[in-house]
């Protein structure tokens, strides 16, 4: 007897049998997984800023940036240059706070955005350093670094201004990584492109692009990174930062490299610089051994165990530290680095720690994870001991997650500054503008004139 089958009736699942999602939907899960680690991550660097920080508009942020956008408006502010350089991302974030929220939450906007964009460097880093290693508890910490820098919210993090630093750190990375289709490289080019177009320095990482782009044959991001460079060389031509020749002899060698100890290594260690600068007065370069110690050794433990690809990996992140350092120290002619002329009184009154310590800080931190690759490698310890490890780190660098003081504790508050110049043209209808202080307190671009028109209808 023939069996009839209904294929109009629908088809029962069978105990065995299980669906399966399609490539799409699992594609689309983990990128919106992706998503909200990024949006976690720029909310856990969010909570370290004081409140007051983040209701400040500092420095470029406002004075150029939004002064810009009010000028040209949202889309042709983005382009232009400022002291010499191109800043294409830190702009594109200005438009956007300017764009979606209401002028009285443009700080709250800024700070917000730019935490943000901190998470999703830290989220991409985690899937590009697969270039370097596979393992998951080396990536987490890797990952960590941006987020809980203990330097960061001194004076960088939550401060579109100074998102280059953050910058500096995603290029090599976007440099090692080869993609793996065209949409991929497509988005790899835009985003070292991008990157380069915010940050001048990431030229120095050009040698690094000619051997991924001849040796792995990875061209996307190398483009990307020579296409940025040749317009940021371009902008500097023609609208050059320096009137004469770049000062060079502001800040002695001796100055430079006890800098690098005080500075990039130092603030790992110390996250508060008055500690710091207390312990050099009362036991000289004494206080800077222990720190410069445990670099060495970690270095040393990489160069002598790792294998090929991490012992370059390793060099290259402290070279990167080195040249980042000594680049933005010599080319910023201030005498403020002349660290090995100071007096007991300099240390206790004038230093403080600077922004330039970011990006250099975030290299040698990598050598943490780089030792610890290597010891999973060699068979020094097992996945299970390699995340206790990662968790020693996290805590190490969440010990300084609240900070003792950032350079925005004093304000001025950005949204009470807009009342009072909202009221201020109320008062005075023929009045047209109003000025609004943004931090630090007597910088040549310290405060922003909104027009009365647009502070009426915010």
């Amino acid at each position: 007897m023939t069996k009839v089958i209904d294929a109009s009736s629908p088809r029962r699942i069978g105990p065995q049998e299980t669906r399966t999602a399609s490539p799409a939907v699992i594609k689309g899960t983990k990128v919106l997984l992706w998503a909200v680690a990024a949006v976690a991550l720029g909310l856990l660097a969010w909570g370290r800023l004081p409140l007051l920080a983040r209701r400040t508009v500092w420095a470029e942020n406002g004075g150029v940036f939004l002064r810009d956008v009010l000028a040209n408006g949202d889309l042709m502010s983005i382009p232009l240059s400022y002291d010499g350089y191109l800043h294409v991302i830190p702009r594109m974030l200005a438009s956007l706070a300017h764009a979606v929220v209401p002028l009285q939450g443009y700080a709250l906007a800024m700070s917000l955005l730019t935490c943000l964009a901190v998470g999703a460097i830290s989220v991409a880093v985690v899937h590009l350093s697969r270039s370097v290693t596979e393992a998951v508890p080396v990536r987490l910490m890797i990952a960590a670094i941006p987020v809980l820098l203990p330097i960061g919210p001194h004076e960088v993090l939550g401060n579109a201004a100074n998102l280059h630093w953050y910058l500096l750190w995603l290029m090599p990375w976007l440099l090692l990584y080869k993609p793996k289709s065209r949409a991929a490289a497509g988005g790899m080019f835009l985003a070292a492109f991008l990157t380069a177009a915010s940050e001048i320095i990431t030229g120095m990482f050009l040698p690094l692009a000619v051997w991924a782009a001849f040796r792995r044959r990875n061209f996307a991001a190398p483009a990307g990174l020579a296409l940025g460079v040749v317009l940021q060389v371009l902008t500097t031509l023609t609208k050059p930062r320096f009137s004469g020749a770049a000062p060079s002899d502001a800040v002695d060698i001796p100055s430079v490299l006890l800098g690098f100890g005080l500075l990039p290594i130092g603030s790992i260690w110390h996250a508060d610089s008055r500690t710091l600068a207390s312990n050099i007065i009362s036991f000289g370069g004494w206080a800077l051994f222990i720190p410069c110690l445990l670099v060495v050794a970690l270095l040393a433990y990489v160069l002598v165990a790792g294998g090929r690809g991490l012992k370059l990996t390793a060099l290259g992140a402290l070279g990167a530290s080195v040249l980042c350092w000594v680049a933005s120290v010599v080319l910023s002619g201030s005498t403020i680095f002349n660290y090995a002329h100071y007096t007991a009184t300099d240390w206790a009154t004038e230093f403080v720690y600077i922004r330039y310590a970011a990006a250099p800080a975030m290299f040698l931190l990598l050598l943490v994870p780089l030792a610890a690759a290597v010891a999973l490698t060699r068979g020094h310890v097992n996945q299970r001991t390699a995340f206790a490890v990662a968790g020693m780190f996290v805590a190490f660098l969440l010990a300084s997650y609240l900070p003792a003081s950032t350079v925005r504790d004093a304000g001025p508050s950005w949204s009470a500054g807009v009342s009072e110049a909202r009221a201020a043209c109320e008062a005075d209808p023929s009045l047209p503008t109003a000025a609004v202080l943004v931090a630090p307190v007597a910088w040549k671009f310290d405060q922003v004139q909104i027009p009365c028109s647009e502070l009426r209808s915010s």
